[in-house]
């Protein structure tokens, strides 16, 4: 970074340095010159003088004219220097090199006394006429982005940045951000989540976590795009790394609508979501849907647990039918604790794993995980369950419940791979397997 800070220098030593070749020639020390040299050793000495000296081709005018201005450069007498800039542009037929050093004083020059209007002309004057060496053609734009961004410019901040991450090989993902933010600004949505997409990806490959803010953004430009598709991977990608209520409901409200709120789908949604010590539902209306859907889905207990949760957290008012509701599901589970051990030693009994695994279901949903997952299991090895990736999602729950997680992750891996591709399902898994991998995992919900 500190380099990019630095292009003028680098410039001027690579240019400068070149510019007067031929105008003054240093002198040779006492020592050197009272020893005879054979021919032999002068020859020599020449072939490395030429082999060293800059291949530069000045024209003779500017040879005669550019010794003051060299010296004026030296003593960093700006105003001189761009004073005596008009006599060498005048020059009738000057060569490129010529025009390139005269370029680059006067990129010296303008910088020395403040002038950022001019500055900022003389580098773009610079940038069109092809003589800034790649490794600064990045950080000229630049120092034009913020120019132009102190004036308010925006267009003008857009392209010069834009040309900067070009132009710039070890692009950082902050500049990156910076970049994406003018392309919103700018309403270039599409181009804005691409590079907050390369932003998240940069420091995923560093073995580094994004900034949430990355993907927050890209969210805006989703909504922007109306890219539902686009917008749900980048939520589910957030959502793994910044376990949050708000992005569960809009993943929530995403499966709702593309699965056409598909009993199955949503209660696995619903499940991830309030199951999770981290995330949770934002809303009043996603609890009593959650609420709604376990009790049609014969699962009480989960019902009653979104209710509960959400008038913890304040989000579902305490009264009126929603404790009806809740005291309604709390009935439902003191019934089901009865007749789940004769459901269970039926089903035991029963030639098809789909019959275990409702019950299974029955112990997930009054809080029995281990009962929950030994009949589960049962039911899957028997075989002749309809939906193997549900049935492994809901073993995979049990499982993490009671602070199993190799196992728990094991499960969901199986109902990825039962679920077809892409389908809700199978990316309901992958936010398991996502929550599996946190640091320090979440000690298990009370039953």
């Amino acid at each position: 970074m500190a380099a990019r800070k630095t292009w003028i220098n680098a410039l001027v030593a690579a240019i400068l340095g070149v510019a007067l070749a031929g105008v003054s020639v240093p002198t040779a020390s006492a020592q050197e010159e009272d020893r005879p040299k054979s021919r032999k050793e002068r020859e020599a000495a020449e072939a490395a003088a030429e082999a060293e000296a800059p291949k530069a081709d000045y024209s003779k005018e500017f040879r005669k004219l550019a010794g003051p201005v060299q010296t004026a450069v030296n003593e960093k007498k700006w105003a001189d220097v761009i004073a005596a800039l008009p006599a060498l542009e005048a020059i009738e037929a000057p060569t490129l090199d010529d025009k390139k050093a005269i370029a680059t004083w006067r990129l010296q020059a303008t910088q020395g006394v403040g002038d950022q209007e001019a500055f900022a002309a003389a580098i773009e004057a610079f940038l069109a006429a092809g003589y800034a060496e790649p490794e600064n053609v990045g950080a000229m734009h630049r120092q034009l982005a913020a120019h132009y961004s102190a004036k308010k410019d925006n267009a003008k901040t857009l392209e010069h940045f834009q040309k900067f991450v070009d132009g710039t090989p070890d692009v950082q993902p902050d500049e990156l951000e910076t970049l994406g933010r003018l392309q919103l600004q700018a309403a270039q949505n599409a181009e804005a989540c691409q590079t907050f997409g390369k932003a998240i990806d940069t420091t995923k490959g560093k073995g580094e976590k994004p900034k949430e803010m990355w993907y927050q953004l890209r969210d805006r430009c989703f909504i922007e795009l109306k890219d539902d598709t686009s917008r749900l991977a980048n939520l589910e990608s957030l959502v793994a790394e910044y376990p949050d209520k708000e992005y569960y409901s809009r993943i929530v409200a995403i499966y709702q609508a593309q699965s056409n709120d598909d009993r199955m789908v949503m209660l696995n949604a619903y499940r991830i979501a309030v199951s999770d010590p981290e995330g949770g539902l934002a809303t009043v209306g996603a609890y009593l849907n959650y609420a709604d859907t376990a009790l049609v889905a014969g699962s009480p207990g989960e019902a009653a647990r979104a209710l509960e949760r959400g008038m913890k957290e304040g989000i579902v008012p305490t009264a009126g039918t929603n404790q009806q509701a809740l005291n309604q599901a709390k009935a439902a589970i003191a019934s089901d604790k009865k007749t789940l051990p004769g459901e269970a030693a039926a089903a035991a009994k029963n030639a098809k794993g789909e019959v275990d695994v409702k019950v299974g279901l029955g112990f997930y949903s009054t809080g029995d995980y281990a009962q929950a997952v030994e009949v589960i299991r049962r039911g899957i090895t028997k075989g002749g369950v309809s939906r193997l990736d549900d049935a492994n999602l809901l073993l995979g729950a049990s499982l993490l419940e009671l602070g199993k997680q190799d196992e728990a992750r094991a499960a969901f891996e199986a109902a990825k791979a039962a679920a077809p591709a892409g389908s809700p399902l199978g990316r309901i898994a992958d936010l398991w397997i996502a929550r599996t991998s946190r640091t320090g995992a979440p000690a298990p919900a009370a039953g």
